[in-house]
């Protein structure tokens, strides 16, 4: 049986909410701390938040807003922005924090993985691997997509695993804020190398994309952006998620 998760994922700078396409174009959209609640309020299974400025600013996501937010919610947040060094971690572990995203640190050394595992287990450490389709292969970005990484991707996998990931979310960058599905292909050439949990990212839209994803691939669990805070084609922000119901729907078939 698949345990199946599906995750909002938020995009940051600092306290705002933002949402683009294909990396890019980032529009403010609300309020990050008024989002992260109401999803709680709907029971979403997971949060990821992730401040995508923040390395750029030589900063880590911001203290003080998740702090706020743990006291607020009481479902699972993963969060990242920011972190080069697992001293950086300590406090938000401590605030409640359970997961830590890493992304472009990783293409430095592997060291930050291993220290967070070491401390804080595995379960906490989740690495965020972004890729774009270029003539039938797939290369791994970082950076929010300004820097091209030389490392080939089934080895990037392999070698964050054996560091000490406990979760890896992989996105496709050119499905990412575009609602048209997920890139399949992309899971497929992977799954069969993935040992620890790995959410897919990038391209949902209604539900019935989510259940071509559990469907086709061995992936269970999957998070969602801009079908998540839009309503219709005109993109009217709207905080939604999937009703227990619809959620009981899609798990029935999983069994």
């Amino acid at each position: 049986m698949k345990l199946i998760r599906i995750i909002p994922l938020l995009l940051a700078n600092k306290n705002f909410l933002l949402k683009g396409e294909a990396f890019k174009d980032h529009k403010y959209i609300g309020d990050v701390y008024n989002a992260v609640k109401i999803f709680s309020e709907k029971k979403a299974h997971e949060i990821i938040l992730l401040d995508i400025y923040a390395r750029k600013e030589n900063r880590t996501i911001e203290f003080d807003l998740i702090k706020k937010i743990k006291k607020e919610i009481f479902i699972p947040l993963c969060v990242g922005g920011g972190f080069t060094k697992a001293e950086q971690v300590d406090m938000f572990i401590g605030e409640g924090v359970e997961k830590i995203s890493i992304n472009s640190k990783l293409h430095d050394d592997y060291k930050i993985i291993e220290s967070i595992a070491k401390k804080f287990g595995s379960q906490s450490v989740v690495v965020s691997i972004d890729v774009r389709k270029i003539n039938n292969d797939y290369i791994i970005y970082h950076e929010n997509n300004q820097k091209k990484s030389n490392i080939y991707l089934e080895t990037f996998i392999k070698d964050v695993q054996n560091a000490g990931a406990g979760e890896i979310i992989l996105t496709s960058i050119d499905n990412e804020g575009k609602r048209k599905g997920y890139d399949l292909e992309l899971y497929k050439k992977i799954q069969n190398i993935i040992e620890v949990p790995l959410i897919a990212n990038g391209g949902a839209g209604n539900l019935n994309t989510i259940d071509d994803l559990l469907k086709n691939t061995c992936i269970s669990s999957c998070a969602v952006g801009s079908s998540f805070v839009f309503f219709g084609d005109r993109k009217a922000v709207l905080i939604n998620y999937p009703t227990s119901e619809q959620i009981d729907k899609i798990f029935k078939k999983y069994e």
